[in-house]
């Protein structure tokens, strides 16, 4: 049995865009767990007009558990991050201490993927919010219908195994729109409207 998704059309509401990089195979890290062969140069890519845009426009952060861990000192997302403003960490448990806030950067812990996007939409105004990282966050948000942009960045390079990005969807059907084509170098930035969804 289907279930239709609804979906609203508010432009003054805060889109949810969700984006990862991959290889053209599908893998978001190699057979070890690796992700440097798809950022060979963070930095460059940081300096892109494509990350400065994505920066302007974001007014909240939602990330996975596992995403934020990959900082040794959490202390650090308040003066190194690039994205300086509300982040919302899902997870069932928060650590013991929460990390340094400076006044833009503050954290909330969430353990549900719908309370995360509810508040940071709440937190980031007419801004975007963006979700970083976490491919098990993703598919969850597809799921539950609460994506409106997909933006995925393809590295030409074919890692053959590991941690694909669309696993899991079993049973799901999800209609996207093309709206925008961005080249970085050898790196190639596919901007898509989420239209449908439904489960089949």
């Amino acid at each position: 049995m289907s279930r239709e998704i609804a979906r609203k059309d508010d432009e003054s509401m805060a889109k949810v865009i969700f984006g990862m990089t991959m290889s053209l195979d599908g893998f978001i890290n190699d057979a070890n767990g690796r992700m440097g062969l798809l950022y060979p140069n963070l930095k460059e890519l940081g300096e892109t007009d494509m990350m400065q845009e994505a920066i302007r426009t974001t007014g909240a952060v939602v990330m996975g558990r596992r995403t934020f861990a990959m900082a040794s000192d959490p202390d650090a997302y308040a003066d190194h991050y690039e994205f300086q403003v509300p982040i919302f960490v899902i997870t069932k448990q928060a650590p013991e201490r929460k990390p340094k806030e400076n006044g833009r950067i503050r954290f909330a812990f969430v353990d549900t993927v719908e309370a995360a996007i509810q508040q940071a939409k709440q937190a980031a105004g007419d801004k975007n919010v963006t979700v970083v990282g976490g491919p098990s966050v993703g598919r969850q948000l597809l799921k539950a219908g609460l994506v409106d942009e997909l933006e995925i960045g393809i590295m030409p390079i074919l890692l053959g195994e590991g941690k694909r990005l669309f696993e899991f969807m079993e049973g799901m059907q999800i209609v996207l729109k093309k709206t925008k084509v961005v080249e970085t170098g050898q790196r190639t930035d596919i901007w898509f409207t989420v239209q449908q969804s439904c489960e089949c």
